[in-house]
């Protein structure tokens, strides 16, 4: 059996290409999140041009897809930067890659991710293990998970009962998969609003996050595409959270609330209604995201594993990798490392939001 790899920019990836990569995509569940469609990697190209793919025949037959964003030095990234909540490489579940192989006989020097699967440590993608996904399953409907979750805390029965309060209530109106251009720019406005006050780097400064979502929700596929969700208290917006959407995985990706309204909660409420939605279009996993953020422990049911770190292929890499692994582990023993491994968690930044600022 001969394997090939082809270095590809992904404008040149076709139908058949398409079918193979869902294919490979719903042998794994693991990949079932949107983050891994060739929808998302084609909106993210869009948005911001550049990305490749490795793909991986064997006989002639696709095995392996592998988007990528070639960086600095022939180390590339994941296709949205700071906008993936999770990446990696789509292939069947028993397939394993030598990634050594085939991304250094391509020119791809290395490769750094925050969020892959943990099951992908067989293709080599080890690194540590980081914060996970948060899983809210809904794969028995949205009954079963609300039950799981007030048997298991009391602390979520309260919260419960408060939201259900404003749910209920007249005046709300609450929308979800909709198109709305006010709501959706108010939503970008609060989150970069939030970046300013918590000292985060305002993603959306830099333009092509904001065309991102856009592709995605004008997309309209199936395997990944935008949606917009409301809610109003007597006509006026109060919360607001865009998502992305595979058949079986809704992510919850910028939910934003206004100031005035924060003692009733209703980013939360509208979180609920999400939920009891999306297990009604047949939603099987609302993924929160990664963190231990309260309200991330209150909803989910588990949390999925992840891992973060760098590959490296070149001896370029191989000696920048070392060295700041080196000097991110030593940092709290002496203060004459904190500054290669500030300038190195910097650099990196810079280059997975293609702006220096970042």
């Amino acid at each position: 059996m001969t394997i090939k790899t082809e270095y590809l920019d992904i404008a040149s990836l076709d139908a058949s290409d398409h079918d193979a990569w869902r294919g490979l995509q719903a042998s794994d569940p693991a990949l079932a999140s949107p983050y891994f469609s060739m929808t998302y990697a084609r909106a993210a190209n869009t948005a911001r041009p550049g990305v490749k793919i490795l793909k991986v025949t064997e006989s002639g037959a696709p095995i392996a897809y592998w988007p990528l964003r070639p960086g600095p030095l022939g180390t590339a990234r994941p296709v949205g930067g700071p906008m993936d909540d999770l990446h990696g490489i789509v292939a069947a579940p028993d397939t394993r890659l030598d990634l050594t192989r085939i991304a250094a006989a391509k020119g791809i020097g290395g490769y750094t991710f925050s969020a892959t699967p943990f099951t992908q440590v067989r293709h080599g993608l080890k690194g540590q293990t980081g914060n996970g996904n948060q899983v809210m399953d809904l794969s028995a409907g949205y009954a079963a998970w609300l039950a799981e979750r007030q048997d298991d805390s009391s602390n979520f029965r309260r919260e419960h009962r408060k939201v259900e309060k404003l749910l209920t209530d007249p005046s709300v109106r609450i929308a979800h998969d909709v198109v709305d251009h006010e709501a959706f720019d108010r939503m970008i406005a609060l989150k970069r609003k939030a970046y300013r006050e918590s000292g985060h780097f305002d993603l959306f400064s830099l333009g092509w996050p904001r065309k991102l979502l856009e592709t995605l929700q004008s997309a309209g596929a199936e395997d990944a595409r935008g949606v917009l969700s409301t809610l109003r208290v007597d006509g006026a917006l109060a919360a607001v959270v865009y998502c992305m959407r595979s058949a079986s995985v809704l992510h919850y990706w910028f939910p934003a609330y206004e100031d005035e309204y924060s003692k009733l909660k209703p980013g939360l409420a509208l979180l609920f209604s999400l939920a009891e939605w999306a297990a009604g279009e047949g939603i099987r996993e609302l993924h929160l995201g990664l963190g231990e953020t309260r309200y991330k422990r209150q909803m989910s049911t588990w949390m999925m594993p992840v891992r973060s770190g760098a590959v490296a292929f070149g001896l370029p890499q191989k000696l920048a990798t070392q060295a700041y692994e080196a000097a991110t582990r030593l940092e709290p023993k002496g203060r004459f490392l904190e500054l290669p491994a500030k300038i190195a968690r910097k650099y990196d930044r810079m280059v997975l939001a293609g702006n220096w600022k970042a």
